[in-house]
């Protein structure tokens, strides 16, 4: 299985071993790693046996089902959204499949390390009408915020609601962009179906109430990117949007979307994205809510034959961010690249699920996570690259990277392989670490400051993550507010 295991990076609590399958041998590579500061990840025998402990204890107790999840299902049957009247047998199915499948438990293993009961652990019901931002807050949520300085058009949405007050369209030839609630019957260009067997978006569907609807005609590059706004506010409920964005062939588009809102509520935003032939892509999302706020969002994209998908995202906002990645690749010689970066401080607990399914031959995947967790905060990683039978000369790199900054900091990283091809060349690796001492008595023997020193280097942690942003003043927005993160200060 040439260039498999060289690339392979880890610790002790990697593992490698070849299962066999009806097809051929499957090699399963796994790096499961569980890293708090102060103890190098490694844990002692008595820490060991009481992890075992609460394993089996949690795996012998009755599982009860959480508030938010009988708020959810209680309240479909006096749900409606009379602009979205032609969804409502597709919302109705998703239910259905919602209700047979239910929330992910403490033993569904994509979410053993998210603890969501902690977080639903109270009734979020869908608004059913919705909440205007408070006049106030407005000119902070919209254009205090990392992405202000792209120069897009702007589609705003408050509380699951299209806000035509405060957006911002420029028209482009072969550019289409409305609202979900704008369609009259649902569009035949549109793949709006849920992933069966992923909760949230289930629920999502279900309970949408607006989303964006883009298309990119055939071979139009647009010279206008959209920046959707989704603005969520107030206390006790959820916020249901879902976005559809179409790139048709030799077509390209640049997408920036970021998530702000304040207050202890849920919003659920999926994006679903189609990239055909020859075409290109590009997405930036930021989220900046506050941190009493929950927010599950989902990418789920179709990248087809020489097309091009990259993906960045900066989490810095919300009590809790689980973030469902998934790509496959649906044509030969297409390439995806995806690079997050998590800032926590607190109890913020972000989590990420990224699976990239190599289903073609030739096909090239680079993913990219820095996670810096200060106080309390938590970073959770797990990804998956899958490669297909028959999907010759994939090429797929992963890495995740942790920086804790407080002894309390939690990093737990589960990369994995899983390859039913041989003519492949895989890796993927999992770090941890505190800041090095020599760089900051380096920068400290030069006059900087400690704090600064430390602020410096947590932004050249996570530089790599932004250095393929195409826009030299957002690429300038992030990597200044990296810089600027240690010492609390806001986006301005």
């Amino acid at each position: 299985m040439p260039g498999l295991v060289p690339g392979i990076q880890g610790n002790e609590h990697g593992s490698l071993r070849f299962v066999e399958s009806e097809q051929r041998t499957l090699a399963f590579v796994a790096l499961d790693c569980r890293h708090k500061a102060g103890n190098d990840g490694v844990k002692g025998k008595a820490g060991k046996n009481e992890q075992n402990r609460r394993a089996k204890k949690v795996m012998t107790r009755p599982i009860r089902k959480l508030p938010a999840e009988e708020a959810w299902r209680e309240a479909f049957a006096g749900f409606s959204v009379p602009a979205l009247a032609w969804m409502q047998p597709r919302k109705a199915e998703a239910f259905a499949r919602f209700e047979k499948l239910g929330l992910p438990t403490p033993r569904t293993e994509n979410w053993r390390w998210s603890e969501i009961h902690r977080h639903l652990n109270a009734p979020y019901p869908p608004l059913t009408r919705p909440e205007a931002v408070d006049e106030a807050a407005q000119p902070a949520l919209m254009e205090n915020h990392l992405l202000a300085a792209a120069d897009a058009s702007v589609l705003v949405f408050v509380n699951g609601v299209f806000s035509e007050a405060h957006s911002q369209l420029m028209e482009e030839e072969g550019v289409e962009i409305l609202p979900l609630s704008a369609a009259p019957v649902a569009p035949d260009w549109a793949d709006l179906a849920p992933a069966d067997d992923d909760a949230f978006d289930l629920l999502n569907l279900a309970y949408a109430t607006d989303g964006a609807l883009i298309r990119v005609r055939a071979g139009v590059e647009a010279s206008i990117p959209l920046l959707v706004l989704n603005i969520s506010t107030g206390e006790g409920h959820s916020v249901h949007l879902r976005h559809f964005v179409r790139v048709e062939a030799g077509a390209s588009f640049t997408l920036y979307e970021a998530q702000l809102g304040s207050g202890d509520h849920v919003a659920n935003v999926s994006t679903r994205a189609i990239v055909e032939e020859g075409a290109a892509l590009t997405r930036v999302q930021v989220n900046q809510k506050d941190e009493s706020t929950i927010h599950f969002g989902r990418l789920g994209a179709d990248v087809h034959a020489h097309a091009r998908l990259h993906d960045t995202a900066l989490l810095t906002g919300g009590r809790y961010h689980r973030q469902n990645t998934y790509v496959d690749f649906a044509g030969e010689h297409a390439e995806i690249v995806t690079n997050s970066a998590y800032l926590l401080r607190n109890r913020q607990h972000a989590d990420t699920r990224l699976r990239v399914n190599h289903a073609k031959a030739h096909c090239t995947s680079r993913e990219t996570f820095k996670c810096v967790m200060d106080d309390h905060a938590r970073g959770t990683f797990q990804g998956l690259i899958h490669v297909a039978p028959g999907a010759d000369g994939t090429d797929g790199r992963m890495g995740a990277h942790g920086l804790l900054l407080d002894e309390a900091a939690e990093f737990d990283s589960k990369p994995e392989l899983m390859i039913y091809h041989d003519d492949v060349a895989c890796a993927h690796g999992s770090t941890v670490g505190a800041l090095d001492e020599q760089q900051l008595f380096y920068l400290r023997a030069r006059g900087v400051p400690e704090r600064r020193a430390q602020a410096m280097l947590v932004a050249a942690f996570v530089a790599e993550v932004f250095d393929d942003i195409a826009d030299e003043r957002v690429r300038e927005a992030l990597t200044a507010y990296a810089e600027r993160w240690l010492a609390g200060e806001g986006a301005a």
